[in-house]
């Protein structure tokens, strides 16, 4: 561990403490090779442990050099492994040459607030395009090993609600089981993730051009 991270690592237990448990708390080394995690509280909400690497949106942000002209990015997405929303903000931490070592991140879970406030626009019959990957100006950052994983485990979850075993084959389900998942995963921000339909169209052994056609009837 860089030394001028030890003092951030102290405080990653109290942060997470003192905000709750609805709030992970991790703490990369930018010194060392992929960025690692070296301290993190709270990660229930997205499986990550010490040693794992720096999310995809991370080293985007580090590979356009934000850290120049900021001292921290604020409230920008992200999806768990277990497809939660969270809004999230990372801090640079610079050495004396003003040089990036480390990053503090804060994940908020909002899942439920997300939901709650889509079910009380459905009443109020408030309805919002979709946001699919096109329409975003920035990738969502991904809290887990990858989008495949990520897209293989909500698709899961969705098809146990739905009453279907595991091991059944996504090739199987017909246009409507298929419409059934596309709106879970519509609705979990799955399609907010850069490269999310080519994935969920593999998934589905659909096309991507059916895909966006399920989106439209959102």
């Amino acid at each position: 561990m860089h030394h001028i991270l030890q003092p951030y690592a102290n405080l990653v237990p109290f942060l997470a403490t003192a905000l709750g448990e609805n709030v992970e708390i991790a703490l990369h080394d930018l010194t060392r090779p992929n960025a690692p995690i070296i301290a993190i509280a709270n990660n229930e909400m997205s499986g990550r442990v010490i040693g794992d690497s720096l999310t995809n949106l991370g080293k985007h942000i580090l590979d356009e050099k934000q850290y120049e002209s900021k001292d921290y990015v604020v409230n920008y997405k992200s999806l768990s492994a277990s497809g939660k929303l969270l809004r999230s903000s990372s801090y640079f931490i610079r050495d004396e040459n003003n040089t990036p070592v480390g990053m503090l991140c804060l994940n908020v879970n909002i899942s439920d607030y997300d939901y709650l406030n889509a079910t009380i626009r459905r009443i109020l019959g408030i309805r919002e395009e979709p946001e699919v990957e096109y329409q975003m100006d920035h990738p969502m950052e991904i809290l887990s090993g990858s989008i495949e994983t990520t897209i293989q485990q909500c698709i899961s979850d969705t098809l146990n609600d739905m009453g279907y075993p595991n091991y059944m084959s996504h090739s199987r389900l017909n246009a409507e089981e298929k419409m059934t998942v596309i709106r879970a995963l519509h609705d979990k921000g799955i399609f907010n993730i850069k490269g999310a339909i080519g994935c969920v169209a593999k998934e589905l052994a659909a096309s991507e051009p059916t895909i966006y056609r399920y989106l439209k009837k959102i």
